[in-house]
């Protein structure tokens, strides 16, 4: 099968493209064979490769995607959404481990949505690169029109909060999961330090009002928004922007940056220990953004807790009635262990997302210092007494599993 639209660029490597383009292919054949007409809408590319910015690295005689690959499933309706949105999940463990297995390893990520979804999307990062960035592999090619163009200004300052939310639950994750990854796993942890990087500073360009989604320009465009806020550049660690501009030349020239040379030759043990290391590093910028930001959002100054606290009740009562309704009636079984009692009280003290984030978000500051939040994390999870975690790790561990439930799957 050949893809007629896929004449773009999808790395800086152009060597590396046509076995990238035949993983593309194959992957389109792969959906549409277990999604017919007329369910199937159209297959959109997101992310870095459609952006021409994917990260590709010749590690022995394969070639590592660092990150992974979007593919955007437009399903016809919405019942059709509900009937596959477990399946689309197993699938893309499956194609992960049969395409993404040959001499082009890669992890894939298949997320289905109704495609009447594109006429009703609110401005958002997502939406803004789907729009401006997203590639029709299969389907209509102008199928993402029916989005409505608007500019980076209208983005809402929450949703590049929440960016930052969310990496840093996933650098609990990653904190924890190092302890089991070996070789290519190794080096896609190594290249999420690089991601978190930019992220930071794509979080705090968002929440400006001035979102970059090229990782190329991204360092520059930073450089300026600290220059132009220093509220914002006194926060943040000496030094931190070129960080951003180094991890930038890595993402996009791999073979040309120390990722490698720090995860090549290195016993496992060392690697580990390196990279638990450099997450723990990161805490003082992914913190200084988001006590900016919080700051900013409340008018108020503070410590990070103390701004925590304060945004707690921020969400209004509708948001709590649907965030909490919409967690009842989720169809995925709990991970852990959810007390009902438990949720009724914690509806009043804000929605299932931004008690989550608090939670992730203090026990990301007590990787630095072990148990410094224990007990204000446990009353923010909607957990029966008997049933709360009592270690960092447990916690920890808990976090991202509800957060993969209510948040990141939901």
């Amino acid at each position: 099968m050949t893809l007629a639209n896929l004449a773009f660029p999808l790395c800086r490597e152009p060597a590396h493209e046509e076995r990238i383009r035949q993983v593309l292919e194959a992957c389109v054949a792969f959906i549409t064979q277990r999604v017919p007409r007329p369910r199937l809408v159209g297959i959109v590319l997101m992310g870095s490769f459609a952006r021409g910015e994917g990260t590709v690295l010749p590690v022995g005689r394969h070639l590592r995607v660092l990150g992974d690959i979007e593919l955007f499933v437009l399903l016809a309706t919405v019942v059709d959404y509900r009937r596959l949105r477990r399946q689309f999940a197993e699938w893309s463990r499956e194609a992960s481990a049969t395409i993404g297995a040959s001499d082009v390893r890669v992890e894939l990520e298949f997320g289905p949505v109704e495609v009447r979804y594109l006429e009703r999307a609110a401005p958002s990062i997502f939406v803004h690169d789907l729009r401006t960035h997203g590639k029709v592999l299969w389907g209509p090619p102008d199928v993402l029109d029916a989005v409505a163009p608007f500019g980076a200004d209208a983005i809402p300052p929450e949703d590049a909060l929440n960016l930052l939310f969310n990496r840093t639950v996933e650098q609990l994750e990653a904190y924890d999961r190092v302890e089991t990854l070996r070789d290519d796993g190794l080096l896609a942890a190594a290249y999420q330090r690089l991601k978190l990087l930019l992220d930071i500073a794509g979080s705090a360009l968002a929440f400006a009002g001035t979102h970059e989604s090229s990782y190329g320009r991204r360092p520059g465009a930073f450089a300026n928004l600290l220059a132009e806020t220093p509220s914002l550049a006194r926060l943040l660690p000496r030094g931190f922007d070129g960080a951003v501009a180094a991890a930038a030349r890595t993402k996009l020239t791999p073979e040309e940056g120390q990722l490698l040379a720090t995860v090549a030759g290195a016993p496992a043990k060392e690697i580990r220990a390196w990279i638990q290391h450099e997450i723990r590093a990161a805490i003082p910028a992914t913190t200084a953004v988001l006590r900016w930001e919080l700051g900013q959002l409340l008018g108020v100054q503070g410590d990070l807790p103390s701004l925590l606290r304060r945004y707690l009740p921020a969400p209004a009562l509708g948001r709590r009635i649907w965030e909490w309704a919409k967690l009842a009636l989720n169809t995925l079984p709990a991970p852990v262990p959810v007390s009902p009692l438990r949720g009724a009280r914690l509806f009043w003290a804000s929605t299932p997302r931004v008690l989550l984030y608090a939670a992730a978000t203090l026990a990301y500051l007590d990787l630095i210092e072990p148990n410094a939040h224990a007990r204000t994390i446990t009353t923010l999870l909607p957990m029966g007494r008997r049933r709360v975690p009592t270690t960092d790790d447990e916690r920890r561990k808990t976090i991202v599993a509800l957060w993969r439930w209510c948040i990141r799957n939901s």
